[in-house]
């Protein structure tokens, strides 16, 4: 059941076309919980959040992200409305149909926002629409990378790359928060309006061929701290997820740039972490739905690990991962 409605042509916020019209697709559906690939993913169950829940998710018209499984893991908790943001207006709107359809019936809906995280200006056209729509926000969930991977399109001798993951990772998390707060602090939800945004662990293990991704990655950290302090009278909440290797598709692309089988790259790259493999969206849907639910009511400013225990050990002693710099093992 679909609804298609665009955004007035004409916005004093001088936005392009595709990114000034919310493309909104609103979806029923009834809610149930699907045989699940990944057991330890029972967050629904264990962590209901309110009747009446709205939700803004960025980065999430890829199935295989983090965040699609955050989308999929506040409807799953009871999530009245959840809209996805992608920059991609066609597999954006294929994101948020495929969620309604796999979550059937029950009164809760989908929509999806077109707005590119490499454009800070336009964040918060894209969350007024948002409110616009929903009438009103109490979560805001920030993921999303450059289009694939720290590892992917990034040259670390190039200034571009560092401009890019500063506008990516840090302003326009920080233009979303901004333009929330007014919203979120509005909310009646136990602890009041959410702010998560997914960062990394790569502030902790720092891969030079990373470097404009882990500096950026590091801004936000500290931007998530800054912004809970800032608003902590607000009836806001700002938090982050530390995720390391997490298997979602820009590994399996980064496999194929390097030549080498998915499966041999991704056990070398789960070697890195103590649990002995590496996470899935859904291990970093888990923690970002706790820090969202008025289950951690009382927590604010956290940089919360889902990393498999990497902070533990340090994987530059190992020679196989030392190998794949470029640098080599000197």
């Amino acid at each position: 059941h679909f609804e298609h409605q665009n955004r007035p042509a004409g916005n004093s916020h001088g936005v392009n076309c595709a990114s000034r019209r919310l493309q909104r697709n609103l979806l029923a559906f009834h809610r149930h919980t699907p045989p699940n690939p990944h057991p330890p993913t029972t967050v629904a169950m264990s962590l209901p959040l309110p009747s009446g829940t709205r939700c803004l998710v960025t980065g999430a018209s890829d199935p295989d992200s983090v965040g699609y499984a955050c989308a999929e893991s506040l409807l799953k908790a009871g999530a009245a409305f959840v809209t996805v943001m992608g920059r991609d207006e066609d597999s954006t709107a294929e994101a948020a149909e495929d969620l309604a359809n796999k979550h059937g019936k029950g009164g809760s809906r989908v929509g999806f926002a077109v707005g590119d995280l490499r454009e800070p200006d336009k964040m918060g056209v894209v969350v007024q629409d948002a409110v616009d729509v929903m009438g009103g926000l109490d979560i805001l969930i920030v993921s999303g990378g450059n289009g694939g991977s720290e590892y992917l399109g990034l040259d670390a001798s190039s200034l571009e790359s560092y401009r890019l993951m500063q506008d990516v990772g840090v302003l326009s998390p920080i233009m979303l928060t901004e333009a929330a707060v007014p919203h979120l602090s509005k909310s009646e939800m136990k602890g009041g309006g959410t702010v998560v945004m997914i960062s990394s662990s790569a502030t902790e293990t720092p891969w030079p061929d990373t470097a404009p991704f882990n500096y950026a990655k590091a801004a936000q950290n500290c931007a998530i701290e800054t912004l809970a302090f800032k608003n902590r009278r607000n009836n806001v909440r700002v938090n982050g997820v530390l995720a390391a290797c997490i298997h979602t598709g820009a590994l399996d692309r980064m496999a194929e740039k390097k030549g080498v089988p998915i499966e041999e790259y991704a056990a070398l790259r789960a070697e890195s972490h103590p649990v002995g493999r590496n996470g899935t969206p859904e291990d970093v849907a888990n923690a970002a739905l706790f820090l969202a639910s008025p289950a951690s009511s009382f927590t604010t400013g956290e940089l919360l690990r889902a990393d498999g225990g990497l902070h533990l050990s340090n994987w530059f002693n190992k020679p196989r991962m030392l190998a794949e710099f470029k640098g080599g093992t000197d």
